[in-house]
């Protein structure tokens, strides 16, 4: 089950001669906002552009003041047009959150779908989650496929958009997108270390050090350094992880700042599966496991490095606007030595299983060059807000195999993990190829009343993608494709409002089809509609949101051809309706919660889709400051998921089908328990209980249509002890 990756790129003069061409008209602008001040005006203290923007490390709260996510446009969550939940440090340090993977477990609608130790796919409103971003600026990850752990060690907040996002990621998707937002520098000095141990041999160390470099502030600089090792309750795995992000800003003047920085990020496992444990016996009947148990031998590895260097430009008009250009350059690195066990075994013979051992080198570079500016402007009398921008990029990929003997029988499955390391082939290149795109777009938000605001605008995509992947040539393009998006939000009274809004659906893809080449690329649209609510002077935040998708070419994995997942397009609807709550009750009640109601996820003949995506998903995070021991915090996070399903298709040793046979999994919720106790002004110690119940349950069905899956972690702990300055 193995997935080319692909990532985004493009020559860095592209940005500069946005600027040139851009920073004319606003410089034009700010002479004219000038031109009407008459008096001088008197002396004003600037600060820094640290502490003009609160991060939610310094409010120390479950949710945020404003969210640029939608369309760069820095609004509310209540005055975006679509539901969104945050993550934020404070829930994250709550519960000792280290990875994405547990992050996302914590926003309303998101399915984590864990279908290897090092592999993972995000799921929402039934749809895989394609659309990543760092900062703001889009850098998807192809399928939306995650290779390893990835730490969450160097970021402040993660903010999930649920529904289309097609203005800013250039290719629209119905599920959402999540938006990584990077620690930055302070003024102040400050720093922090956690040393961690857990169930396992887990062992962590974390390191996170800023303040100014010089007198005055104007130059600040953070580094954050994480370091993990663990073994598992999986047998022969174990993961190290490495983590270092470095970052610089510069003042240059009052208006006009910069930074620079760059992560890298080794993530290496050893006995990692591939593939998982075979559901069920040859005549369907099912099988059983031990947690521990896995097809992995002790050969077996994953090496993951990846580099991220980024560089910004930031100038601050007299007028209230904003110009920004962006440069990112990331490499992926991949190693790996692995082992895929197919077929399924005999009750009475124990024969049935077979190898299919694969080395693979895969290295993925993306270069992002990105400018836009947002300010107000006035129209009837009133004051509006635009954004425009345009954001290039060039995806490369390549991608080097090696096969063992392939189709070797195992005697049974007790012993997939003794067995031997094979003799590989030479090396061949099985992926080349590049993705180019072009993404260009505008959007405003009229305030035609004080209660009435409204959001229109519409991107414009250019791609082309071509090359070579595992034998099938990857061609696709598409010029000056138009991807709309409209929204509106009416206040009821200062404490709630309805809105509403609207998206095309517009994204190509790389999915190898099962007729060969790519799919077509995904298209359709997006309707939400809901009630947004602000609570304890705003300390809190609530959604409800009602939600439509209609799309077609939705990839269905459709089966395996050369070790490669083939899919075929469907047509798909999503309904459903989800409720979204996060923030403070009181001073000493924090709560993240939400829960998703998929109502239906039908294809074009009314058949279910996706039956392995939960229709029901619910989850409650809540933090107690108990009064009577002062600094004393209690916490506890409850997920739960209804049943899940799908349906295997078994053949046997001969290749002769032998019918088809549905696996299900019952509805399961798991429960973490976190301490939190501060010692000093200096000192705190933590302690977190993860599945406290024990729940016994498969990480993920998604691709269990191949009949294999495994079990997630039992009960474990982790206790922390930190320091800070």
């Amino acid at each position: 089950m193995r997935h080319p990756q692909t990532v985004y790129s493009f020559r860095h003069r592209s940005l500069v001669a946005a600027l040139l061409l851009a920073i004319p008209y606003l410089s034009f602008a700010e002479e004219s906002g000038r031109k009407e001040e008459v008096e001088s005006l008197p002396e004003v203290k600037v600060t820094s552009k640290a502490e003009k923007n609160q991060s939610s490390e310094k409010t120390k709260s479950y949710t945020v003041n404003s969210t640029s996510s939608a369309t760069r446009l820095n609004t509310s969550i209540r005055d975006t047009p679509q539901s969104i939940s945050v993550i934020t440090r404070e829930l994250m340090d709550d519960f000792r959150v280290l990875t994405v993977n547990d992050a996302l477990s914590l926003a309303t609608g998101v399915r984590v779908e864990q279908f290897e130790t090092d592999r993972s796919e995000y799921t929402a409103r039934g749809f895989n989650i394609t659309n990543f971003q760092v900062d703001g600026l889009s850098i998807p990850i192809t399928y939306g496929t995650q290779y390893g752990d990835l730490d969450v060690a160097l970021y402040d907040r993660i903010e999930v958009l649920r529904g289309a996002n097609g203005l800013l990621t250039a290719m629209g998707n119905p599920s959402a997108t999540i938006n990584f937002i990077r620690k930055r520098p302070t003024t102040e000095f400050k720093a922090k270390v956690d040393a961690s141990l857990g169930t396992w041999d887990n062992r962590r160390l974390d390191a996170d050090v800023s303040g100014a470099l010089n007198a005055d502030g104007s130059v600040r600089a953070r580094l954050v350094m994480a370091h993990q090792e663990k073994n598992s309750y999986l047998d022969r795995y174990s993961n190290e992880r490495n983590v270092i992000y470095g970052v610089i800003e510069a003042d240059l003047s009052d208006n006009t700042s910069m930074a620079v920085g760059h992560t890298y990020h080794q993530n290496n496992s050893s006995g990692n599966n591939w593939g998982s444990l075979p559901l069920l016996y040859v005549d369907g009947s099912k099988r059983h496991y031990k947690r521990s148990d896995s097809t992995a031998p002790s050969w077996s590895y994953w090496d993951v490095d990846t580099n991220i260097t980024f560089a910004e430009l930031t100038h601050n008009f007299s007028n209230g606007w904003k110009a920004k250009g962006q440069l990112t350059h990331r490499q992926i690195d991949s190693d790996s030595r692995l082992h895929y066990i197919y077929g399924n075994e005999d009750r009475a013979t124990g024969l049935g299983l077979k190898s299919y051992p694969g080395m693979y080198r895969t290295r993925t570079e993306d270069n992002v060059a990105d400018f836009y500016a947002n300010g107000p402007f006035d129209l009837a009398g009133r004051k509006h807000e635009m954004v425009f921008g345009t954001t290039w990029s060039k995806a490369a990929v390549r991608d080097f195999s090696r096969f063992g003997p392939i189709g070797t029988s195992l005697s049974s499955f007790e012993n997939a993990g003794d067995f031997p390391l094979p003799t590989f082939d030479a090396e061949n290149k099985s992926a080349d190829f590049t993705m180019r795109t072009i993404n260009s777009y505008a959007a405003a938000k009229f305030n035609p009343t004080d209660a009435l605001k409204v959001t229109a605008g519409a991107s414009l995509v250019s791609y082309n993608l071509e090359g070579v992947s595992f034998g099938d040539p990857q061609a696709s393009k598409a010029n000056n494709k138009v991807t709309p998006y409209a929204g509106a939000v009416y206040d009821l009274n200062d404490d709630h409002s309805v809105y509403a809004s609207y998206a095309g659906i517009y994204k190509p893809q790389v999915e190898r089809s099962v007729n060969g080449g790519v799919l077509a690329p995904l298209e359709g649209k997006n309707y939400e509609a809901g009630v947004k609510s602000e609570w304890f002077n705003g300390r809190l935040n609530s959604t409800f949101a009602l939600f439509k998708t209609e799309q077609e070419n939705q990839p269905q994995p459709a089966g395996m051809l050369g070790g490669v997942t083939t899919y075929k397009g469907i047509q798909a609807t999503s309904k459903g309706f989800e409720f979204d709550a996060s923030g403070e009750l009181s001073d000493s009640l924090s709560v993240n919660a939400g829960y998703t109601r998929l109502m239906s996820l039908k294809g074009a003949n009314n058949q279910n889709v996706n039956p392995f995506t939960p229709r029901n998903q619910a989850h409650v995070a809540a933090v107690y400051k108990v009064p009577s021991i002062q600094n004393l915090k209690l916490g506890a996070n409850v997920y739960w998921q209804s049943d899940t399903h799908v349906d295997i298709d078994l053949s046997d040793g001969n290749g002769d089908p032998v019918g088809t046979f549905r696996y299900k999994q019952d509805s399961y919720a798991t429960l973490n328990l976190s301490a939190n106790y501060k010692i000093d002004e200096h000192w705190h110690t933590a302690l977190n209980l993860y599945n406290v119940t024990n729940e016994k349950y498969l990480t993920s069905l998604r691709y269990a249509y191949s009949g294999q899956a495994y079990y997630a972690a039992p009960m474990s702990a982790l206790a922390t002890l930190t320091w800070t300055y």
